[in-house]
């Protein structure tokens, strides 16, 4: 089982995942750091962080390495998401582009 992970299920991007974002922003914030900070404390893009903190890219390795350094749980902060949470994750996402593009 992947840690706190996203398996394979649909397509990708995968969607955002407001939950997680959450969590890991307010780690972030219990040490006054933001994303860039971390973004460079572990030597990687900005943006491919912010795309494993939200959902939309996955890495075992990363999600490991961001909850060691916040000093949190990878379970906690990246919680497994099942398919059926997956879906309702999407089609929450379709439902606020549409809202956007009215």
């Amino acid at each position: 089982m992947a840690i706190g992970g996203i398996f394979s299920f649909g397509k990708r991007p995968y969607p955002l995942d407001r939950e997680r974002r959450r969590r890991v922003l307010i780690a972030l914030a219990e040490k006054d750091l933001n994303i860039s900070s971390l973004a460079r404390t572990l030597n990687l893009a900005r943006s491919y962080v912010s795309e494993i903190i939200s959902g939309r890219d996955f890495s075992d390795s990363v999600q490991q390495r961001i909850a060691d350094f916040l000093g949190k749980s990878a379970d906690y902060l990246f919680p497994f998401r099942t398919p059926d949470e997956i879906k309702k994750m999407r089609q929450a996402e379709k439902a606020s582009q549409k809202g956007k593009a009215a």
